[in-house]
């Protein structure tokens, strides 16, 4: 019975794209198979599960989850929350069985690779599908840390999305476009943490680890997560007219000016006086 029902689950899910390698050299391809059961080590929830990922795409995702942990995680000045989401996020992208559902591949274009612009990619063009809700959740736990913050096209959930989407032209070598329909069917599915604040409990080595297997080296801070921040701190306090003003070193300033005015002023009337005697004739 438990056979037949994972039939029957996965009859009709279908994989959209693979990777190919020869070498260091590695290639998006187009398909359309069924999904099958890998060891996924970048994504423990699904390791030895059915899904659409080879381990070509496997490597990639270890490069990249390093680069998101360096970006968007504690290590880099983030909160590990946001590199918890987005690693699920690319798991689920890459991974999924239900692959075909969300995303669809439209061929290919070559393209200007963003780290070496003399360099041409063939790049294969993808549409995926997010609900605008889980969007903005996402976008929530990652807005506040150092590199969102940073990089101006990624001030919105859509902007978030697609940034990164754009980014996968030299990584991946696709182009990866966002398309936000309000639909549980056709979307992206996967659970999350829309709270940056949520706590794990600690491990013997002072790491938290998620229930799907995701470590999380520390908790956020009131510098990456608003949720974290208590009510008597000031994230932000506008500049007052007085800001920086030191009222001793002004008196003592003027002080010194009145002086030297007096002084001159003194050195004057005595100056004008001595020359009318001159001028006068004794008597």
């Amino acid at each position: 019975m438990i056979i037949l029902f994972t039939f029957i689950t996965y009859a009709y899910s279908r994989c959209a794209f693979s990777v190919e390698c020869q070498g260091n050299n590695c290639d998006p391809l187009e398909v359309d198979t069924e999904p099958f059961i890998a060891r996924v080590s970048q994504c423990p929830h699904m390791d030895g599960k059915m899904v659409c990922c080879n381990k070509n795409q496997d490597d990639q995702m270890q490069r990249n989850f390093q680069a998101i942990d360096a970006s968007f995680g504690n290590a880099g000045g983030g909160c590990d929350i946001c590199a918890y989401n987005l690693k699920k996020f690319w798991c689920e992208y890459t991974c999924s069985p239900n692959q075909s559902d969300f995303l669809s591949t439209n061929g290919y274009e070559n393209m200007k690779d963003p780290l070496n612009p003399k360099n041409i990619l063939t790049v294969q063009k993808v549409e995926i599908k997010v609900k605008p809700q889980v969007a903005c959740e996402i976008w929530s736990s990652c807005k506040r840390t150092q590199f969102a913050s940073q990089v101006t096209a990624m001030k919105t959930p859509g902007g978030f999305f697609n940034f990164q989407g754009e980014q996968a032209v030299g990584q991946a070598k696709q182009f990866i476009s966002v398309k936000f329909i309000d639909n549980d069917e056709e979307t992206i599915n996967f659970d999350f943490v829309p709270d940056c604040k949520y706590d794990y409990p600690v491990g013997p080595d002072g790491k938290m680890v998620t229930p799907d297997g995701f470590v999380i080296s520390e908790k956020c801070s009131c510098n990456n997560c608003d949720l974290m921040c208590h009510d008597e701190e000031i994230l932000y306090q506008a500049t007052g007219v007085f800001e920086g003003f030191n009222g001793y070193l002004v008196l003592w300033v003027w002080a010194g000016a009145l002086l030297i005015a007096a002084l001159i002023t003194g050195f004057r009337k005595y100056k004008q006086q001595e020359n009318h005697e001159i001028l006068i004739d004794p008597i």
